[in-house]
Order: structure tokens, then sequence, then C-alpha cells
């Protein structure tokens, strides 16, 4: 009998179970959302931060253990750091989505990423105008 060769095993990469990043996203997200902005910021911040998720996910975005990089990010942290520092994360991820991803991606979702985000910038911006125009 032969020594078959097995086919190698693919690395055990625990930062990409989907499951894990899941729980961390929901839980990170919520957490902050909810104590900073209430309810309506719980749902606002679950669902943008789950849209980008979701985007990041399918467009194959990966943590590349070899590089060093503000950008090199997993997914659940593209969905943490966007709504929670949209300021920072809203643009870097809308800007250098094209070059991280490694799957074609979902260009519709990504489009509903831009208009959530677009969203919550206007609405920031509107509180901000708000705020001014009382004083």
């Amino acid at each position: 009998m032969e020594n078959a060769e097995l086919p190698e095993k693919p690395l055990d990469d625990n930062s990409h179970v989907l499951w894990r990043q899941l729980a961390g996203l929901i839980f990170w997200v919520g957490l902050f959302s909810f104590f900073a902005q209430g309810l309506i910021g719980l749902i606002v911040g679950l669902a943008f931060g789950g849209l980008t998720f979701a985007d990041a996910w399918i467009a194959g975005i990966r943590k590349d253990k070899n590089r060093k990089s503000f950008l090199n990010i997993s997914p659940m942290a593209w969905g943490i750091a966007v709504p929670m520092l949209f300021i920072v994360g809203f643009p870097a991820y809308a800007i250098n989505r094209n070059k991280l991803k490694t799957l074609p991606g979902n260009s519709v979702l990504f489009g509903f990423v831009l208009a959530v985000g677009s969203f919550v910038v206007l609405s920031f911006l509107y509180s901000i105008y708000q705020a001014m125009s009382v004083n």
C-alpha cells in the first residue's frame, strides 16, 4: 500500500472564524453604542457595523500577519472601527476597500455601507449645526 500524501491542512487561524468575529462585533459595537446613544444608537451602530463587517467578509478583507499597517485589520475590526470611530474609520474603509479586497465582493452591499455612512455623517453634522444654533 502506497503512502498517499494528505492534502495540506489550512492554517487554523482563529481570527477568521465567523462566529468569533460576529460575537466580538455585536459585543463591542452594541456595548458602546447603547451606552453612548441609547436604543437608537444601538440600532444604528449595529446596522452600520454589521453592514461593514458583511461587506469586508464577502470582499475577502483579512488581516495578514506578515504586514504591518493601520489598514491591515480583520472584518470584525472594520465593523467596529467604522461605526465607533467613523470620522477616521469610515473614510479609511470607503477609500481603501478596493485595495484591500481579495475577492470580487458585492457592490450593492458596499453601496449600502456608503449610504448608511453618509447618513451617519450627515446626522452628526446636523447635530453640530443644531447645537451651534441654540447658543
